[in-house]
């Protein structure tokens, strides 16, 4: 394993330990930021929320730090880089929200899950209509 690798899933393992309790790891509420389960087909993964680049000062672990991550699966980790792609304002909403939980530094109150879900609600609506726009062209 990469040295980088294995720092992001040295914080992965700090993250799990502050933001989810066992009775929630060994539960149906054991989800990523984006709301999505934690499975062995969506193992978690590490979100820099500010990118590396844009980081003032990169530090050894390419800003690989708690604060700056956010906890999410492999498929949901995928989805938020294509919003990234296809809609700015929406991959920084993402980001904010990101930054509340990791603000909170507890497993995410039901405001922060009504947020999420109305993000997954905007993100589905997103995704489907810049598909159709392709297949129009």
């Amino acid at each position: 394993m990469s040295k980088k690798r294995n720092r992001n899933h040295q914080i992965l393992l700090e993250m799990k330990k502050i933001y989810y309790p066992l009775d929630i790891q060994n539960s149906d509420k054991y989800l990523d930021w984006m709301g999505w389960p934690i499975t062995s087909e969506n193992m978690p993964s590490y979100h820099h929320i500010e990118k590396v680049s844009s980081l003032k000062s990169k530090n050894e672990y390419d800003g690989a730090t708690i604060e700056n991550g956010a906890y999410l699966g492999t498929q949901s980790h995928q989805v938020l880089h294509y919003i990234e792609q296809i809609d700015k304002k929406l991959y920084e909403a993402w980001n904010y929200v990101f930054l509340l939980i990791n603000k909170m530094r507890c497993y995410p109150i039901d405001d922060i899950w009504r947020m999420i879900d109305n993000l997954n609600n905007i993100t589905i609506k997103t995704i489907e209509e810049n598909n159709e726009r392709k297949t129009r062209r």
